[in-house]
């Protein structure tokens, strides 16, 4: 246990700037030209808005992206790649061995180098291209890591050099460090960065005039973290630490008469400055017309709720995580009048492409509202479009704090302006391949649990809602199971699966898949035996005493969680019935993509075989 350092004092927000400083653009490198990238991970400072009390630039130490020749930032730059054109990238980590930012909890199962320690500087990392239709051996899988100048690798590190074939359709996608146990701590010091997959399908709508042209269209990366006062990234992980946003410190978030590990582990982390792009607070000039934003939610563990405070701001759904969907949906109306369920919701890791039409907000100061939990875990919607809350507990939402207003939009009075033609019901992808109607071959119960670790710290961990077997043919019973149990999820290739995640939690997960785009077909209520919320069917440890749980009301899905999904949100005591189609053979993971819990045992392993006898 190490001694806990003086309890730091914390960016004052109220002397922020806000809405004054451009919104930046991530450098953008065309994988069109150069289909042969190096990104080398490396350090930097960097300027993301904060000011001291002078009013002068805080540089705030980061972890970015950058080619051998060029600048470092965070978000790295910006990929153009195109659909069914190969692309290669050798990922270098160029980090100093110095150690990292953010302080460490060495107790949780995390990347343990023997040869090149943490103790003494050096640090694992591997990249993930996520939502990428990934080879096994270049999907940066989270034991397929490798320190710097690859000293030493993970047991499941196969190359230096990713093959990335792009044999999708085009996305929104993202790069981000995935190494196991630290990649919360690794993407909050700055190791992430957007990926624009681009198709010929997409390419027409643009030259027809429906979408406005990829020149005018807005990557925004949202991030929330939390800084000391003179500009640092902050990380509360000792007992007198304060937690951002509120009352209250580290102390208020571990067991009564904790005795564990120092630095420890939180079961989430809720910072309270937005970043977009690496920003705080950004503004952007428009004109009066259609705008593309590609929105990416790059946090840890933070639910955006989003909307615009002018609700004659008009936005059409055209994409989620996988790319275009089949026809646009209007989820914001733009007729004056702010209606409920006029939001997104944007988990960890979700991805939305929105056009926004500004044309009846000319000379406006336009505004992106977060109006999700301000400082707490997301628990899901009422059917009113509100936050849902716990039994007897009430969600205080973003609104009034430094995390309700994200950033905001100058619209000019008048003058050139993107134009498009998308409107609702406007066809988008022709082919679109729905699996809705697909029979699986096989359909699967899994489930998401809350346990206790050791010390007694909340520990979430993915499992079985059913008996079922592991790849060797052994029974493994109903409940969680770690990082390290053997294989459960063995998949022959080219079989279609149902998944019915059920969620026997009390707050919202959002589950990622590598390698595959699923489609969702069904939300439900989970009814449990005594006819309540489960909680005298409910043992310590989040299992239903013998599985005595089942589906109950069907639940309204919301725009974005239609259309080709590689991360879906599942409400607290509620199910996902999920479809996906699994072509490419090798090791994958699923996990909750709140980072938290990834690096905390959400996660665990699938194969995907080419054997009969096995799967």
């Amino acid at each position: 246990m190490q001694t806990a350092p003086d309890a730091p004092v914390l960016l004052d927000l109220a002397t922020q700037p806000r809405f004054v400083h451009p919104l930046p653009m991530p450098p953008v490198i065309d994988a069109a030209a150069t289909p042969y990238l190096v990104l080398q991970m490396r350090q930097s400072e960097q300027w993301l808005g904060l000011v001291d009390e002078a009013g002068k630039p805080l540089l705030t130490t980061v972890w970015g992206f950058g080619t051998p020749d060029g600048p470092v930032t965070t978000p790295g730059p910006t990929i153009l790649a195109r659909s069914d054109q190969p692309m290669q990238v050798l990922w270098e980590n160029a980090l100093p061995v110095a150690g990292h930012l953010l302080p460490i909890d060495d107790s949780i199962h995390m990347a343990m180098p023997t040869e090149t320690t943490l103790e003494d500087g050096y640090v694992p990392t591997v990249v993930h291209l996520h939502g990428g239709h990934n080879l096994s051996e270049s999907d940066g899988l989270p034991e397929a890591w490798f320190t710097q100048d690859f000293a030493e690798t993970g047991r499941q590190f196969a190359t230096e050099l990713y093959d990335y074939p792009n044999d999708q359709p085009a996305a929104t996608l993202w790069y981000h460090d995935h190494v196991l146990g630290l990649t919360r701590i690794h993407a909050g010091s700055g190791l992430v960065g957007m990926v624009l997959l681009q198709d010929a399908t997409e390419a027409a709508l643009v030259q027809a005039g429906v979408l406005p042209e990829a020149e005018t269209a807005l990557p925004l990366i949202l991030q929330d973290r939390a800084f000391t006062a003179d500009g640092q990234l902050y990380l509360p992980a000792f007992p007198d630490d304060p937690m951002p946003g509120g009352e209250g410190t580290v102390a208020d978030e571990l067991p009564p008469d904790y005795a564990g590990p120092l630095p420890s582990v939180l079961p989430e982390f809720f910072g309270d400055v937005p970043l977009v792009n690496g920003m705080a607070w950004p503004m952007q000039a428009v004109g009066p017309g259609q705008y593309l934003l590609h929105l990416l939610n790059a946090s840890d563990s933070r639910f955006y709720v989003l909307r615009f405070d002018d609700p004659s701001v008009k936005a059409m759904l055209v994409g989620t995580d996988g790319g275009l969907l089949p026809k646009a949906v209007t989820v914001m109306d733009g007729d004056g009048v702010q209606q409920a369920g006029e939001q997104i919701v944007l988990a960890p890791a979700d991805r939305v492409d929105l056009v926004v039409d500004f044309s009846h907000a000319a000379g406006h100061a336009v505004t992106l509202e977060n109006v999700g939990p301000a400082f707490a875990p997301f628990v899901g919607l009422n059917p009113d479009g509100s936050l849902a809350s716990g039994e007897g507990e009430e969600i205080e939402t973003a609104t009034g704090t430094s995390m309700g207003a994200l950033m905001r939009f100058d619209v000019a009075s008048c003058g050139p302006a993107p134009a498009a033609s998308v409107e609702d019901g406007t066809v988008l992808d022709p082919h679109f391949a729905d699996l809705s109607q697909a029979l699986p071959d096989r359909i699967r119960q899994l489930g998401l649990f809350e346990t206790e670790d050791d010390f007694g710290r909340p520990m979430p961990q993915l499992g079985l809602a059913e008996a079922g077997t592991d790849i060797g043919g052994n029974p493994v019973p109903f409940g969680p199971l770690g990082w390290d149990a053997p294989v459960t999820e063995v998949i022959h290739r080219g079989a279609t699966e149902m998944w019915r995640i059920a969620n026997f939690t009390d707050d919202a997960h959002p589950v990622h898949l590598h390698l595959v785009e699923f489609q969702l077909l069904a939300r439900n209520a989970i009814d449990f035996a005594d006819g309540g919320d489960g909680g005298d069917d409910v043992q310590p440890d989040g299992i239903p005493d013998g599985g005595a749980w089942s589906l109950g009301e069907a639940l309204p899905i919301a725009p974005e969680d239609t259309g080709r999904q590689d991360t879906i949100w599942v409400g607290a005591h509620q199910s996902v019935d999920i479809v996906a189609h699994f072509d490419r053979a090798g090791e994958f993971v699923w996990h909750c993509h709140i980072l938290s819990h990834e690096d905390n045992e959400m996660m665990r392993p699938y194969v995907v075989t080419d054997d009969p006898w096995q799967a």
